[in-house]
């Protein structure tokens, strides 16, 4: 692309690179910006080379994840207190773009970052404030642990934590990802945004959403498969068939549906894990409230049991509900 410019006489490029570039830097990506802005500087062109620190925007996937990240309660993170960034909003990086096209004489180099610096679990408080989200608690993840799970995550695709993302919050600790604030600010024009102004309180129940659904979906399908389990293996037959009996079942048929009652809790289970979908929160509504319905009416005691095995399908129901109409 640089080749072509010089060749078609293109006025100025802006190379948008990153902190911690440079031709033998620790992790391929920085490897490969350094290599841009070698080449970059070695050819007949007018440039200017960015380097913005962590870049926030609300529908960024990074965004996303570190919102998320700021409500939960609890969180361990490799370096969280040590590692260093200085984030900078996506509209005042391309604010300094535009102006870095348009200026009449371009600085060479300039570092894109915010008007303050702050550790990782600071950015995690700037953002939870933003939201106005509960207050929460940033452990240090020890690093042994961390490069061990930096290897199992590298496994899963888009991973965020990696033996590469390990090598850039170390250089962070060392200060690698931070600048002076002050030439973007004079080339802005204006303050740059902090921070604590990134995230807004409308985006707090997104966040906890993206977490929660997934907590909802496991502790359901460990409820299911807890229930096979038990109502097959560990809760005394004689018992079930008593309560079938006075729901009307003949004995014939009190022990298959014995079985399939399990064999379907087990089903339910395994889907959530596997597969979640909308229809399956639908079927499980059905199922929950039937057997609601008919308990009610063959054995309505069960709402006067201490432990409320049938009050407790409430709140349930309405978790199951919820599912449904949010679930794709």
């Amino acid at each position: 692309m640089f080749a072509a410019c010089e060749t078609l006489g293109v006025r100025r490029v802006v190379q948008l690179s990153a902190l911690g570039s440079a031709a033998d830097a620790a992790t391929a990506y920085w490897r490969s910006k350094g290599a841009a802005e070698a080449d970059l500087r070695a050819r007949r062109l007018q440039s200017t080379i960015v380097r913005p620190s962590l870049v926030y925007g609300d529908a960024g996937a990074s965004s996303i994840m570190f919102r998320m990240l700021a409500t939960l309660p609890l969180l361990m993170m490799p370096m969280a207190h040590g590692a260093k960034v200085q984030p900078i909003h996506v509209d005042d990086l391309a604010a300094l773009i535009a102006a870095l096209v348009t200026a009449p004489e371009p600085p060479r180099e300039l570092a894109a970052v915010g008007p303050r610096a702050t550790s990782m679990a600071g950015y995690l408080r700037d953002l939870r404030q933003g939201m106005r989200a509960p207050a929460a608690l940033v452990l240090d993840l020890p690093m042994p642990l961390a490069r061990v799970a930096a290897h199992v995550a590298a496994l899963m695709p888009s991973s965020a934590l990696t033996p590469a993302s390990l090598l850039m919050l170390k250089h962070s600790a060392d200060g690698g990802n931070t600048a002076n604030a002050a030439p973007a600010a004079a080339l802005h024009g204006r303050p740059l945004r902090d921070p604590a102004q990134f995230a807004q309180p409308a985006q707090r129940i997104a966040a906890v959403w993206s977490w929660a659904s997934v907590l909802i979906t496991l502790s359901m399908a460990v409820l299911w498969l807890l229930t096979a389990a038990v109502s097959w293996f560990g809760w005394p037959h004689v018992e079930s068939r008593a309560w079938l009996a006075a729901c009307g079942i003949p004995v014939f048929a009190q022990e298959p549906m014995l079985l399939a009652a399990a064999l379907t809790d087990a089903t339910i289970g395994v889907l959530l894990l596997l597969r979640p979908r909308r229809w399956l929160w639908a079927t499980q509504l059905a199922l929950v409230g039937g057997y609601t319905v008919i308990m009610s009416l063959f054995l309505p005691f069960f709402w006067l049991h201490p432990f409320g095995p049938l009050s407790k399908n409430l709140p349930l129901l309405a978790l199951m509900f919820l599912m449904w109409r949010a679930s794709k």
